[in-house]
């Protein structure tokens, strides 16, 4: 009788521990999903924001899409081909790169001219 009882212990203890996990992934997967939607929102919003202009009739200067790019950059996106309008954590090189070649379009002239 007492080996039923320490089976019976041992089996709630072990089902306290599998809830116990559960309820932390079920946490883990609601905060992905809000995440989720919130990129969602910033999405559509990043894309009405670039096409306002457009949809508008307006054409941007050279001068208006660099702003436009870099205050993207600022916010936290990226503008670099490889991840354009996906949300950054901290700097990209290739965004930086291609930001530097944008404000002086003549050091990527030369770059090309050197290879």
């Amino acid at each position: 009788m007492k080996q039923i009882l320490n089976l019976l212990a041992n089996f709630q203890e072990q089902l306290n521990v599998i809830t116990s996990e559960f309820q932390e992934i079920k946490q883990i997967a609601y905060e992905i999903y809000k995440e989720n939607e919130e990129l969602k929102e910033k999405n559509q919003n990043l894309k009405s924001l670039l096409f306002k202009q457009e949809e508008e009739g307006e054409e941007l200067t050279a001068g208006e899409g660099y702003d436009n790019l870099a205050n993207l950059y600022d916010e936290g996106f990226h503008v670099c081909h490889l991840n354009f309008g996906e949300q950054r954590k901290g700097d990209c090189l290739f965004c930086r790169g291609f930001l530097d070649n944008q404000l002086d379009p003549k050091a990527e002239a030369d770059e090309l001219e050197r290879n």
